[in-house]
């Protein structure tokens, strides 16, 4: 009787941790089917010229794919704080805004009903006596509008820019920036 007693209790118990355990395990994979690889070329100017924000430094022109889905658009941000080190500078705490559409054309920062947003961790590379530098980061998508409103995911950004003195700039000089953005995006309706 005993022995039936702790098979019993053996079998109640393996039920209960099945079906606490399978639904999260499923859930786990419903969302990695709905993560898409996104990649993009960005073409970016200092100053932006489509700011999103008032703290907007640099930005420009995004096309890439999301998975299949090829979009088009802009973004506009900054880096954050910038640490110094020598020729590395580290940025943290910085936000950018990346609005997408699959449209021929984007209308600009006023044209933003699909985006979304990221928090960059960057390095900047800048050689000793030279405008031209190299840039990588690590980026994390924080929210969305739209279609992008529930996305989620990381990214990598990284290439070279090459900024210059201008006393027409608001910043005292003028940039551009090539960068290839690679990653995932989950969730996108």
């Amino acid at each position: 009787m005993k022995l039936k007693s702790i098979v019993a209790f053996t079998f109640v118990c393996a039920l209960a941790l099945a079906a606490i355990f399978l639904p999260v395990a499923g859930s786990t994979v419903q969302a990695h089917e709905k993560c898409g690889a996104f990649h993009a070329l960005i073409q970016g100017v200092l100053p932006s010229p489509n700011p999103f924000a008032d703290s907007d430094t640099w930005g420009g022109t995004i096309f890439g794919n999301l998975g299949t889905g090829f979009l088009q658009g802009g973004m506009s941000g900054n880096d954050g704080t910038e640490y110094p080190h020598g020729p590395i500078s580290i940025f943290k705490d910085g936000l950018y805004k990346v609005c997408l559409t699959s449209a021929a054309a984007w209308g600009g920062a006023t044209d933003c009903q699909d985006s979304f947003s990221y928090k960059p961790q960057a390095v900047v590379i800048w050689p000793a006596g030279e405008s031209l530098g190299s840039y990588k980061a690590t980026a994390k998508i924080v929210k969305g509008t739209g279609r992008f409103a529930p996305a989620s995911g990381h990214l990598e950004i990284e290439g070279p820019f090459i900024v210059w003195p201008d006393d027409n700039s608001v910043f005292g000089v003028s940039g551009r920036w090539n960068a290839d953005v690679n990653g995932k995006i989950c969730g996108v309706k």
